[in-house]
């Protein structure tokens, strides 16, 4: 898929969409023909320009595109960007089709700000999630997808930086959503590491891969404990990604973010088996990771101004004689010890090994860990926000504008000082859930437990087990898959 720019238009684009405006009689921006068409409709009564309203029309004109679809987008002065990206995005799914490979875009002054979700509404239903049919049911799904986006302005120079960008973001959303859609026979911890290096390739970013000999001698005794279930030749690994931009000054280099993203191929609960309903989705609890590796298509890409080192760990959490039981032990990197009340619970146990080496070996000025890792906080929060919580409000606040910025919403959590004494352990350091009254407050508690393995880093965690796999999706969604973070995160590391 490409973008593209015209100053006019012609036969060549097979669908053009035109957004009018309530009490909006001229629509004075648009060619002459358009206006024309646009004029009858009025006084038809067809349209008024009405939020989401549309009405198509089909043209033999031969300087005219095939078909001219008007979209309302109501009253121009009461728009907001969400409204923007979802009413064209609404719009251009209903309108997916064969026929359609070239889409042109009106750009009109009253939507120049919202220029970026504007042709983001348009990009991101761009996708299929069926990427495993055959014969005609795969070139079904396959075949509505269009080409090309041809912009329409006169103004073209002033789009092209923003165009661009909407157009790689698009792109590494559909990355990071084929990634989380993925079953665990087909993207596994060794497809997800060689996804790594090809990122870490393309980019020129450094890149360590830790293995499970190199883990077990790093003494990751949290992740390795996850992945005792998955056999012998169950794969476990830690990637670790530095991306460096040129110039920076010696302050900044030493500054880095931490970026930690969860990375369960597939997670069946261990002993805590999860249930029917419950289980058959659970190749998704990788999307944590696969957002880390969405956010390093783009940073070089972007030109992002702030060293960031990205860590994914990676494994499966199953079953078998050597996996995980509940009342073990185990010793973490940190040195701190875990008491394992819940097998299902292991989400923050290979994040917890990842944060402590993260921060001890780089420093970082601030850490974020992203994460599929409670399933309270669907309960609490739903499909449409994902949970934050941490200890340093400049952190939570730039993460909380740029979820708003983007759509891709956060709501703050409490981390009560009791959620702390909670997870303490009877036998050990900590543990990993609390007894009795451990269906409380679930999410808080996860964010307690991580607690204990940041030291004095400026951190927040983001909860996205409701958000990020959905049935219910916004209109530039799909189900299955979101992609749910990747903006977001880039959002932040722009205004940070």
């Amino acid at each position: 898929m490409k973008i593209s720019f015209s100053k006019s238009l012609n036969s060549n684009i097979d669908l053009l969409l035109c957004p009018v405006f309530k009490n909006d009689k001229t629509q004075k921006n648009y060619d002459r023909n358009i206006k024309k068409i646009y004029s009858v409709l009025l006084n038809d009564k067809l349209l008024s320009g009405e939020k989401g309203e549309s009405e198509i029309i089909i043209s033999n004109e031969k300087n005219l595109p095939k078909k001219i679809c008007f979209v309302g987008f109501g009253e121009a002065g009461k728009l907001q960007n969400f409204d923007v990206r979802e009413i064209i995005s609404a719009k251009m799914k209903s309108l997916m089709d064969k026929h359609n490979k070239k889409i042109g875009l009106y750009v009109v002054p009253e939507l120049e700000k919202f220029i970026t979700e504007l042709i983001e509404g348009v990009l991101l239903v761009n996708f299929t999630s069926a990427k495993f049919k055959t014969g005609k049911d795969d070139q079904k799904a396959k075949e509505v997808l269009f080409d090309e986006l041809i912009i329409l302005n006169t103004n073209e120079t002033k789009y092209i930086k923003q165009a661009d960008e909407a157009l790689l973001a698009a792109k590494a959303v559909n990355d990071v959503r084929d990634l989380v859609n993925g079953p665990p026979n087909f993207v596994n911890v060794e497809v997800f590491t060689e996804k790594a290096k090809k990122i870490a390739k393309e980019n020129g970013y450094k890149i360590s891969v830790f293995d499970k000999k190199d883990l077990e001698k790093m003494k990751m005794g949290a992740i390795l404990a996850v992945n005792r279930g998955s056999g012998p030749k169950g794969s476990a690994k830690i990637v670790v990604l530095d991306y460096t931009p040129e110039g920076i000054s010696k302050d900044l280099f030493n500054k880095p973010i931490l970026l930690v993203g969860k990375g369960i191929i597939f997670d069946s609960g261990g002993y805590n088996l999860k249930p029917y309903k419950g289980i058959e989705d659970m190749h998704q609890d990788k999307a944590g990771g696969a957002v880390v590796m969405g956010v390093f298509m783009l940073l070089k890409k972007l030109n992002i101004k702030r060293r960031v080192i990205g860590i994914v760990p990676l494994t499966e959490n199953l079953i078998d004689a050597e996996a995980l039981k509940p009342s073990e032990v185990i010793t973490s990197y940190s040195g701190k010890t875990i008491e394992i009340r819940n097998t299902d619970a292991e989400g923050r146990l290979i994040l917890a090994d990842a944060l402590s080496y993260g921060i001890q070996q780089f420093k970082p000025e601030y850490t974020i860990d992203i994460a599929t890792l409670t399933g309270a906080c669907i309960i609490a929060l739903g499909d449409r926000y994902a949970a934050i919580m941490g200890n340093d409000r400049k952190l939570i606040n730039s993460l909380l504008k740029a979820g708003e910025d983007t759509d891709e919403l956060l709501w703050e959590m409490p981390m009560h000082r009791e959620f702390k004494e909670i997870i303490k352990g009877k036998v050990a350091d900590v543990r990993n859930a609390d007894d009795g009254t451990a269906y409380l407050a679930g999410t808080m508690k996860a964010a307690a437990f991580l607690e204990n393995f940041i030291d004095e880093s400026k951190w927040a965690h983001i909860d996205i087990a409701g958000v990020t796999y959905v049935e219910r999706p916004k209109p530039y969604d799909y189900p299955m898959a979101t992609g749910f973070g990747l903006r977001m995160l880039i959002k932040f590391f722009e205004k940070i």
